[in-house]
Formats: C-alpha cells, structure tokens, sequence
C-alpha cells in the first residue's frame, strides 16, 4: 500500500472511531455505496475526489480532511497561520457540468464546503470559488470529480481571451433557468467562439459555436435584473485545479 493512501485509510479510520459509525454505515450516509471504504483498505485504489467530498459532508469535517491527508486539519485557520507558503480558504459552491448543456447546481450557503488552497499570486484580491466537475467531456484536463477554482470575469475586469478555459452559462429564455458548461474557448478571427470540449470521449468531439463574442458575453449572468441578462454569459476564468491522481498508462 502506498504511503498517502495508508495515511488517508488511517485518518478515515480514526474519523470514524470518534464518530462512532462504522465503514458501512458511514459509506451508505454518504452515498457513494456501501463497501466504498473497505473497498479502499482492499484495493488500495485512489479515490475519486466527489467520492471523497460526499464523505466529508457525511461526516461533518472539511474536505481538506481527506484531500491532504498527510496534514491533520484541526481548522483552516491554523492551517493558514502555520502554513510556509500562502494559503486561502474558498468555498466549493456546486456542480458544473463538462458535458452538453445542463442545469447550473450551486448548493444553498449552508451546503459550502470549505477547501484550503494556494494563494494565486494573480487573482489574489479577487474572490475565487470551486466547483466539482461532472462528466466526461472535458475528462482530458479535468476528469470526473475534480474540483476546479475560478474566478468572474466581472471581478478581474477582462473579456475571456483564446485558450482560457472558461464556465459558460446559458439562460432558457422560457423557463428562466439557467444552464452551464466548462469548455475551452476558442475566438476566430471573424469574432465567432467555439467552445471546445477536451475528452477521449468519441462523443465530445465538436465544439459548441456561439455568435460574435461581444462585452455582453462577459460578467455574471445571474445577477440583476433577469430582463436585462444576456441569455448567454462566459462568467468565470478556471484559475486552478485539484484531483486524487491514480496509476498513469504509459503506452
């Protein structure tokens, strides 16, 4: 067994002695299936990040319990105190969908869940969040689960530029909700943007083409007046990632 995930099955183990629950039951409160844990102590297996995030929402600590399992985190301020380099708590808000077009899901205020992460020297009197990725289509860069940070557009003052890998939402102007995906924006010299997916996925192939990228196209199309808001709106710049990595294929 590698040394992390023995760390990581000890802090598991340890966490749920003084909860009192067993692996079973802890696994099942969280959702991710009931043998969730001890399939870890038997296949010494990485775990995926949205696995590991449900677990800690499960067991009432911060993710950062189990996504840096080599520290003990007693709280983010002592982290933030006694870390050597910068750190910073954001919040991981919800859920942004890789794939097609699909309902925008940020949590209520009370479902945020802490994450410690780096200082970024760029952005750092901006306001950044995270998001969980969901799907496939951007698995290349992002698989599954991981966790990405990022800023608004609106915040840093600048239009999305070609190559940035962007959060996109889209409001259906019949029902007045609100749609989201993460792609990478491509700007062709007539003005028009694709927003290109980034998978092995032989579904997720073609970009999505939008019209002419206009100031319109920046900001944060979920705040004001609904009659005024773009129907479709690049809000926020990802700045950073994070993921368990596993065994990599060498062929």
């Amino acid at each position: 067994m590698n040394m992390k995930n023995k760390i990581l099955l000890d802090q598991i183990e340890k966490l749920l002695q003084e909860k009192k629950i067993s692996a079973r039951k802890a696994s099942i409160k969280a959702g991710v299936g009931e043998d969730f844990i001890r399939n870890l102590k038997r296949y010494n297996n990485i775990p995926k990040t949205d696995k590991l995030i449900k677990l800690a929402q499960a067991l009432d600590v911060n993710v950062n319990f189990f996504l840096n399992p080599v520290k003990k985190h007693d709280s983010s301020s002592n982290i933030e105190a006694n870390s050597p380099i910068p750190i910073t708590t954001i919040y991981i808000r919800g859920e942004v969908q890789a794939g097609q077009w699909n309902t925008a899901t940020e949590w209520p205020e009370s479902d945020w869940i802490p994450l410690t992460v780096p200082v970024d020297r760029r952005y750092k009197h901006f306001n950044s969040f995270a998001l969980t990725v969901k799907g496939d289509s951007m698995n290349l860069l992002y698989p599954e689960g991981t966790i990405v940070i990022a800023i608004n557009f609106s915040d840093i003052g600048r239009n999305p530029e070609d190559g940035d890998c962007v959060i996109t939402i889209r409001r259906d102007s019949l029902t007045d909700c609100y749609e989201a995906t993460l792609k990478i924006i491509q700007i062709k010299e007539d003005g028009s943007v694709l927003l290109w997916p980034k998978s092995d996925n032989p579904n997720f192939v073609k970009p999505i083409i939008l019209p002419k990228l206009t100031k319109e196209y920046q900001g944060n199309g979920m705040d004001g007046d609904i009659a005024s808001t773009p129907d479709i709106t690049i809000q926020s710049l990802v700045i950073g990632s994070y993921n368990m990595v596993g065994k990599m294929n060498i062929k």
